[in-house]
């Protein structure tokens, strides 16, 4: 073994040309170790910074029979409080009705003249899902007379219809809604990036 290293012969197996792309590659493997890592922490620390659980994304106790719950909308205290909480109430009391009776004609009534609305998606998703469990948590005023309304609610769907990220039979929701008044009447915007959360449940 001595013979071997005066003659250089571990000198030759750590020349640069193997040295270097060994250690690249460990040091790519740790990279990549660390992201996964500390990915994974970052969306737990988000999730529990949103409260990414059924019940508290809904506002309500889930169905223990892993139904959506009733189709009946309900105003949180605060949400009642609101000058327009009948109107807004009545809004997605029909929004709710039309999804859960596959009503394309009624669903298209509750939102906005320029809303974009695939029929054939929506009668796809329509044929399985249910919606229930909605609560509105607060109605609150913004600029340009517009209202934003979080609300949580359930679905219930064939995996199949259910978003391709999560395919799954039971979805709860929490929406930050926007409501327009149109011909003196509210109507829902298409939603906006970002304002829909969703964690199987």
């Amino acid at each position: 073994m001595l013979g071997r290293l005066r003659d250089g012969a571990l000198a030759d197996r750590l020349r640069p040309g193997i040295v270097v792309p060994v250690a690249l590659a460990l040091a790519l493997m740790l990279v990549v170790v660390a992201g996964a890592v500390l990915g994974a922490r970052a969306a737990t620390v988000a999730r529990a910074a949103v409260g990414d659980t059924g019940p508290v994304l809904v506002g309500a106790e889930l169905p223990a029979d892993g139904s959506a719950g009733p189709p009946t909308v309900v105003l949180s205290a605060s949400a009642a409080a609101h000058p327009q909480s009948g109107a807004v109430r009545d809004l997605l009391q029909r929004w709710t009705d039309a999804r859960n009776s596959g009503d394309l004609s009624a669903y298209r009534a509750t939102l906005v003249a320029d809303a974009r609305v695939d029929a054939a998606a929506f009668a796809a998703v329509a044929r399985t899902q249910r919606v229930g469990s909605v609560v509105v948590r607060r109605i609150d005023p913004v600029a340009g007379g517009e209202l934003v309304v979080p609300l949580g609610y359930v679905t219930t769907q064939d995996p199949a219809d259910a978003p391709a990220d999560v395919r799954v039979p039971r979805l709860c929701w929490q929406v930050g809604a926007v409501v327009e008044t149109e011909q003196g009447e509210p109507r829902l915007v298409d939603p906006r990036p970002g304002s829909q959360l969703r964690t199987p449940c």
